[in-house]
């Protein structure tokens, strides 16, 4: 669970903190491949960009909301106000969650979209998306697209492990990724909070000039030499991370 949505639930009292547990347990798992952030102050989970489910705490309980619930042809699902997609129902027990239910609505949210994501741009308009692709029925990408949607929060914790084995501080790994990318200490763990992935993480840096001096061999390949500048950027961070871990000085790892 994204750590940002268990803070979210542990703010709740008694007993609407089993809601939102229940309810962000169950998404995350009926949903693989999503991204799941606080958005607006709540708990929100997007595919490609485009809000599907949320939940809030209202004065009534637990809202569970889906921006394309209304045509979910699901009776438990209640209309907002008409004007745009949205269904919601309300929980003020965990007990009263059908999970099965939630399951087969979670399903749905998937192969029924309306792009919100570019209602702005539209001026309010909404379209119909065509249906989504279930995750786990993907096409196999290549090893740059692999590497494209790899979680830095999973790989992070990789390289602590590595660099720590070594004698070396989680201070000194942050100071790497932060000579890299130029993101401070405090992004770094959000990025990590928000289950960023690393095509995103390099789209929101700012590389450093002297990245095209790291060199060398990493996983059997030149780092100079790989073509797809996503995956080499990944390179050259795991190249840094490597040459930590191997005992090199901090400062001719900064090629300072």
């Amino acid at each position: 669970m994204n750590a940002e949505t268990q803070k979210y639930n542990k703010t709740q009292a008694a007993p609407e903190n089993k809601i939102c547990d229940l309810l962000a347990r169950t998404i995350d798992e009926t949903l693989k491949g999503s991204e799941n952030k606080i958005w607006h102050r709540h708990p929100v989970w997007f595919i490609d960009g485009n809000p599907i489910v949320g939940y809030s705490k209202i004065k009534t309980g637990i809202r569970l909301m889906f921006w394309s619930g209304a045509d979910f042809g699901e009776a438990e699902l209640k209309p907002g106000s008409g004007k745009f997609k949205d269904a919601s129902a309300t929980y003020t027990t965990a007990e009263q969650i059908d999970v099965r239910a939630l399951k087969r609505w979670l399903t749905k949210s998937r192969k029924i979209q309306w792009d919100y994501k570019n209602i702005v741009k539209r001026k309010g308009q909404l379209l119909k998306l065509p249906a989504a692709q279930p995750a786990s029925k993907k096409k196999r990408g290549s090893h740059d697209d692999r590497m494209a949607d790899m979680n830095f929060a999973t790989v992070y914790p990789l390289y602590l492990a590595k660099v720590k084995r070594e004698g070396r501080t989680q201070a000194e790994l942050d100071a790497v990724i932060t000579w890299l990318t130029r993101f401070s200490t405090k992004k770094i763990e959000t990025l990590i909070a928000r289950n960023t992935t690393f095509a995103d993480f390099f789209a929101a840096a700012k590389l450093n000039a002297n990245a095209r001096l790291i060199t060398g061999t990493i996983c059997g390949v030149r780092v100079e030499q790989i073509k797809n500048p996503l995956t080499q950027k990944v390179r050259c961070l795991d190249k840094l991370v490597d040459e930590l871990a191997n005992g090199k000085a901090i400062e001719k790892i900064l090629r300072s």
